[in-house]
């Protein structure tokens, strides 16, 4: 049934008329009487709201179970949320900033909004890996990634430097005065070990590498070749000890072969050293093979792991 209000002393409310406090007090001391329900038909959108629920006129017993939509409560904000505070009464919670979770503070206290708390120590058990033979790491914009574990005992790259010049051009001239960068400017390196090629540098990064490289001397007497580091101004590997005369003017090469380990990124060159100068080609004679380019020094570099 529809709900009903009798008003004591008498007072005939007109059809649709509105029961007011002003017209209440006009019969001194009213007794209000509702009976029946309260349909959700019946209330404006919006016009319940929650400072009225559970306080004053009980109304949870006048409207049925399951019959007032949340169209009837007042509107809100987007984000908040309704709980009840210490006095029973239903608030809202205004919302919160982004990132933050709804925090409960126990019985007897209300519901606040907070910011995740940091964790300390994760279990090792709690971490799930992405395969065998992988470590964590992060990538350059700092986020967490998964990598394979290199072995270094596998050659993983390999790639290929040499001196290359066009068809009958010598390879320079030897000073015996000097210590001499040999020339380096053609590199094969599909596995991208290789950081840069620049002025007869190069640049490896950090890691252990195997270089196998022939130097050649030709008509420069005693000669010898090593691996350089321009960053710490150290010798890594020396080369086989050479020695080509003068007036025979055989070409022999002098062998770099061995392993060497970067701590950090580093800039190396093939550097030479000879006992007699030969201006125009004691570091390398022009075979002149039409079709063909001049190579003399060449090294090839592998990295393990």
């Amino acid at each position: 049934m529809p709900l009903s209000v009798i008003v004591t002393p008498s007072y005939n409310f007109s059809d649709g008329e509105k029961v007011t406090y002003p017209k209440l007090n006009l019969l001194g001391s009213p007794s209000v009487q509702f009976s029946g329900e309260l349909s959700s038909a019946q209330l404006s959108d919006g016009s319940v709201v929650t400072s009225k629920l559970e306080q004053g006129i009980n109304i949870n017993s006048k409207i049925d179970d399951h019959n007032l939509n949340l169209t009837k409560l007042e509107a809100g904000t987007q984000g908040q949320i309704l709980y009840y505070n210490a006095d029973g009464d239903l608030v809202k919670l205004a919302p919160g900033s982004d990132g933050q979770f709804l925090k409960t503070k126990g019985a007897g206290a209300n519901p606040e909004w907070s910011a995740q708390d940091g964790t300390d120590t994760i279990n090792i058990s709690q971490i799930v890996t992405d395969g065998a033979s992988k470590y964590i790491s992060t990538d350059s914009s700092g986020n967490i990634q998964w990598e394979n574990k290199s072995d270094p005992s596998t050659i993983s790259s390999v790639a290929h430097v040499w001196d290359q010049k066009a068809t009958n051009v010598n390879g320079g001239g030897s000073d015996s005065t000097i210590d001499q960068t040999r020339d380096l400017n053609q590199f094969n390196d599909p596995d991208n070990i290789i950081v840069s090629l620049s002025s007869n540098q190069i640049t490896l990064e950090a890691g252990t590498y195997m270089i196998d490289a022939a130097v050649p001397g030709d008509g420069c007497d005693r000669f010898v070749s090593w691996l350089y580091n321009t960053n710490t101004s150290t010798t890594l590997l020396d080369g086989t000890s050479c020695r080509s005369y003068s007036g025979d003017r055989l070409p022999i090469h002098s062998l770099i072969r061995g392993r060497f380990t970067l701590s950090a990124q580093s800039t190396l060159e093939i550097r030479f050293r000879c006992s007699n100068t030969q201006s125009s080609d004691g570091l390398g004679r022009a075979s002149n093979i039409s079709g063909h380019p001049e190579i003399y020094t060449v090294a090839t570099i592998s990295k393990f792991g």
